[in-house]
C-alpha cells in the first residue's frame, strides 16, 4: 500500500466526517456528534501513517528526506496539523461545533491535491534544503499556521454570536459600491505604470489598515461595520482560494522550467479579456452578498448551543498563545538554516518578512489581551486580521512574489 492510497483514504474520511460534523450543526443529534469524532480520529490517524510511509519510502528511493518540503507534502502536513490542534480542543473542551468549520479546511486541503493533480513523487532535495534544521523549521511553523487557523474558525462564530444585527441593505450596497469604484481604479492604475500601481496597492493596504484599527477603537460599538468586515473576511478566504485553484486547474500543465506562479490569477483576475474580468468581480460581489445575507441565519443555528462568548474567547486565545511561540521558534530555526545555507540569518525575503509581520500581529493581540486587558470584537477583529496574513503569508509570498522560498511551490 502506498502513501497516496492512505492519503486518499483520509481524504474520503475527512468527507464522511466533514458532513458528519455539519449534520450534527444542523440537527444537534449526540450520536451524529459521535460519530463523526470517530471518523474524524480514524482519518487522522490513517494520515499519520500515510506521512510516515511517505517518509520510509524515501528512505527505499535513497533520498532520505522528511515529508515537507513541496506544496503537496506541506498541504497534507497543514490539514494534519489543523485535525490535530482541534482534536485536542475538542476532547478539552466538550463540544464538536467547531468540527463544522476545521473539517472543510482539512477536506479541501487534500481534495485539492486530488483533483488538481499536484505531483506527489517524492524527489531529491535542492541543495538549500539539505539541512537539518528542515525537520524543525517547517513543523513548527505549520503547527503555528494551524493554530491560528483553528482560532480564526472559533472567532467566526464568536463574531456570528456577538453581532446584534447585520443593518439594513444599504450597509450592503454601500460596500459593492466601494468595490465597484476601486476595482477598476486599481486596473486604470497598474496600467498607467510600476510607479501609480505601487502607489494604488500601498493606498489601499493603508485605507484597509485605517479600516481595521478603527474596527480595533470602536468595533464593539459598531457592530454592523464588524459584519461587514466578517463578510469580506470569509469572501477573502473562500474567493481567493478558489481563483487559485482554477488558476492551477488551467495552467497545471505548464513546462518544467517555467514557475506556475508566473500564471497566478492568469485566467481570472489578471486574464486579458474583459468579459472574464467582469465575470470574476460579479462572482465577487454575488459572494460577498450571499455570506452578508445568510450569516445571520448561521447566528440562529449557534444560539441553539450552550457555547458563551467567554468560551469562545478563551479557545482562541489559548490556541494563539500556543500558535504565536511556535511561528516565532519557526523564525528563528529559520534564520539559522539561512546562514548555514547562504551565509546570512536575514536577507528581507518576503516570505521571511511576511511571518515577521504575521509574528507582530498576533504579538499586539497577545498584548492587548495580557497587558491591556481587551476582550471582545476587539480582539476577535485583530486575530481575523492576523489570519488574513497567515494566508498570504504561507500561498501568497509562495505563488505570488518571489524570493528564496520560491521552491515551495506547486512542483
Amino acid at each position: 500500500m502506498t502513501n497516496t492510497l492512505l492519503f486518499t483514504i483520509a481524504t474520503l474520511l475527512y468527507l464522511g466526517a466533514m458532513v458528519l460534523y455539519i449534520s450534527y450543526l444542523a440537527f444537534r443529534k449526540n450520536g451524529i456528534g459521535v460519530t463523526a469524532t470517530a471518523v474524524t480520529v480514524l482519518g487522522f490517524a490513517v494520515q499519520t501513517a500515510a506521512l510516515l510511509l511517505r517518509w520510509y519510502e524515501s528512505y527505499q528511493m535513497d533520498i532520505g528526506r522528511v515529508p515537507l518540503t513541496n506544496l503537496y507534502e506541506s498541504l497534507v502536513f497543514f490539514s494534519w496539523s489543523c485535525i490535530l490542534i482541534y482534536l485536542i480542543v475538542e476532547f478539552k473542551y466538550g463540544t464538536k461545533v467547531f468540527g463544522a468549520f476545521v473539517l472543510p479546511i482539512a477536506f479541501l486541503s487534500l481534495a485539492f491535491i486530488n483533483v488538481a493533480g499536484i505531483s506527489n513523487d517524492i524527489t531529491p532535495l535542492v541543495p538549500a534544503l539539505k539541512s537539518n534544521w528542515l525537520f524543525y523549521h517547517v513543523l513548527i511553523s505549520f503547527l503555528g499556521y494551524a493554530a491560528f487557523g483553528v482560532a480564526f474558525a472559533v472567532y467566526v462564530i464568536f463574531l456570528l454570536n456577538d453581532i446584534e444585527e447585520r443593518g439594513s441593505f444599504a450597509y450592503l450596497a454601500v460596500a459593492l459600491a466601494v468595490l465597484a469604484v476601486i476595482t477598476p481604479l486599481g486596473y486604470f492604475m497598474a496600467d498607467a505604470g510600476p510607479s501609480l500601481k505601487r502607489i494604488f496597492w500601498y493606498g489601499l493596504a493603508v485605507l484597509f489598515l485605517a479600516w481595521v484599527i478603527y474596527l480595533i477603537v470602536a468595533g464593539s460599538r459598531n457592530k454592523k461595520q464588524v459584519y461587514l468586515f466578517w463578510t469580506l473576511c470569509v469572501t477573502l478566504t473562500v474567493g481567493l482560494l478558489a481563483a487559485m485553484g482554477t488558476d492551477f486547474m488551467l495552467f497545471k500543465k505548464v513546462g518544467t522550467d517555467e514557475s506556475f506562479r508566473k500564471h497566478m490569477f492568469e485566467s481570472t483576475f489578471l486574464s486579458s479579456s474583459p468579459l472574464v474580468l467582469v465575470l470574476c468581480w460579479g462572482a465577487v460581489a454575488a459572494l460577498f452578498a450571499v455570506v452578508w445575507t445568510l450569516g445571520v441565519r448561521l447566528k440562529r443555528v449557534f444560539s441553539l448551543y450552550s457555547i458563551s462568548g467567554d468560551m469562545l474567547e478563551e479557545i482562541s486565545y489559548k490556541v494563539i498563545a500556543v500558535g504565536w511561540p511556535l511561528l516565532g521558534a519557526g523564525i528563528i530555526t529559520g534564520a539559522v538554516w539561512a546562514n548555514s545555507a547562504w551565509g546570512t540569518y536575514w536577507s528581507w525575503d518576503p516570505k521571511e518578512t511576511w511571518s515577521l509581520i504575521t509574528w507582530f500581529i498576533y504579538a499586539i493581540y497577545l498584548h492587548a489581551r495580557y497587558v491591556r486587558g481587551w476582550k471582545g470584537t476587539q480582539m476577535a477583529v485583530i486575530a481575523c486580521f492576523g489570519f488574513l496574513s497567515v494566508i498570504f503569508t504561507y500561498l501568497g509570498v509562495n505563488l505570488v512574489l518571489s524570493g528564496l522560498h520560491s521552491y515551495g511551490g506547486m512542483n
